[in-house]
């Protein structure tokens, strides 16, 4: 009988499933923060649909149990934010992995974006995201990983099978929409919406671009299991 992901006292991403243990930032998370005791149980995922019980002991991992397989989901869906002020980039990246999201782009400056990454900086607000990303999908005991990818140009997004702009009079979001893309604060402009193969709506009230990308993952969701 396979055992709960649910019923672990935590969830942790390991880099070698057969012979697992905890990287220091996770060991510092399940001894400081949730001050687990030894003997409780944890499960340990390689990110890629593997993973297998373990017994907290003496602030490490020792497995359990054999190593189980979940398939790679059949329908991927990703949703494109543009960074936006403060903290709520964070935030947003944070929800749409507990929503399943499979990818999470951040897009290259648009037209009405007011947030841009520099060369400098870029690689440290994608690494702060990823590591965000990552302990979200362990809170929500994923056993795929999403994938965090960008900056990203408008264009290249719009290229993707499935895609769909986010935009007030759209149709409504199908099975068949595997890829929102979120405006920033100003919203699109003309010349980006008219290069949008299709756009679909949020509804009728006026959302927060972090909002709306929750929205739109969830609209995308309640079409069937990811």
């Amino acid at each position: 009988m396979t055992p709960s992901l649910r019923a672990s006292a935590a969830h942790v991403f390991v880099v070698d499933i057969e012979a697992p243990f905890l990287e220091e930032v996770d060991r510092h998370h399940l001894c400081r923060v949730l001050r687990l005791r030894d003997n409780e149980v944890v499960t340990a995922s390689d990110g890629h649909g593997q993973w297998r019980t373990c017994r907290f002991t003496k602030d490490d991992i020792t497995p359990d149990s054999s190593i189980f397989s979940v398939a790679a989901p059949a329908r991927r869906l990703a949703v494109a934010i543009v960074p936006v002020k403060g903290d709520r980039t964070d935030s947003a990246v944070e929800k749409l992995v507990e929503l399943g999201i499979h990818e999470i782009i951040i897009l290259l400056a648009t037209d009405h974006g007011v947030v841009h990454w520099n060369a400098d900086r870029g690689a440290h607000h994608l690494e702060r995201l990823q590591r965000i990303a990552r302990s979200s999908a362990m809170q929500s005991r994923r056993v795929w990983l999403p994938i965090l990818t960008g900056p990203t140009p408008l264009a290249d997004v719009l290229l993707r099978p499935g895609v769909a702009l986010a935009e007030p009079g759209g149709r409504p979001i199908e099975k068949h929409d595997h890829v929102i893309v979120i405006g920033p604060e100003g919203g699109f402009s003309g010349a980006e919406v008219a290069r949008a193969p299709t756009t679909v709506s949020l509804g009728l009230n006026v959302l927060r671009a972090d909002t709306a990308a929750v929205v739109a993952a969830t609209l995308m969701v309640a079409h069937g299991e990811c």
